[in-house]
């Protein structure tokens, strides 16, 4: 069963990370939880329904698919697989966080989210996972705090560097906080990173490429 139990894992948790890696929201926000699968894999897709419609700033679905992840979460306690909510419960915080976040409750989004980030830096993050301090960076970019937004990308960075969404993040904040050097170099090495965006048609790059445009000359 271990390999059966890896691909329930796989087939909930790849395209959960693949659609809000690559920032596409609303596909994040339409995923359904295979037919077959357990509640704690449920919970893997309602966090990133729930992140993906808080995203658009859709507070009716956020809502919606909060409560699907506190159900998801209800039947895991009841269930074998109880034992996947033992420890830090990273995506249970980020869910909180992003609803407080819809719910324009700013101080306290933030304040639950740097709290995930605090302890996700703690206990550590799986590889493959989305740093919470790069969410929380999303949310005072979108708060208009861009010095505080890159503090965290930077700090976030320091534990992953060179992630795309860190760098693009961080390069945006930057411009954002009139720091044109750091700017340039973080659009810089984003571009580096992807083959100076050749094969990429990513908004990020295109603005990056603008950017660097403007910035050098």
């Amino acid at each position: 069963t271990g390999m059966l139990e890896y691909f329930g894992f796989a087939a909930a948790h790849f395209p959960a990370i693949y659609n809000l890696e690559m920032r596409h929201w609303s596909d994040a926000a339409a995923l359904e939880p295979a037919a077959n699968a357990t509640p704690d894999l449920q919970m893997i897709t309602y966090w990133a329904r729930t992140i993906g419609s808080a995203r658009m700033g859709d507070l009716e679905a956020t809502r919606r698919n909060v409560q699907k992840f506190n159900d998801a979460e209800e039947a895991t306690r009841k269930s074998k697989y109880a034992y996947t909510l033992e420890g830090p419960q990273i995506a249970r915080g980020e869910v909180d966080a992003w609803l407080a976040f819809t719910e324009k409750r700013n101080d306290d989004a933030v304040r639950m989210m740097r709290q995930v980030a605090d302890t996700q830096d703690k206990v550590g993050k799986r590889e493959v996972d989305i740093p919470a301090r790069e969410m929380l960076a999303d949310m005072l970019l979108e708060l208009d705090q861009p010095e505080s937004a890159l503090m965290e990308y930077e700090k976030s960075m320091k534990i992953d560097p060179n992630r795309f969404n860190g760098l693009a993040g961080a390069a945006r904040a930057a411009e954002m906080a009139h720091q044109p050097v750091k700017a340039t170099t973080y659009y810089g090495q984003l571009l580096k990173n992807c083959d100076e965006g050749k094969h990429s048609e990513r908004p990020e790059l295109r603005s990056a490429k603008m950017e660097l445009a403007k910035n050098t000359q």
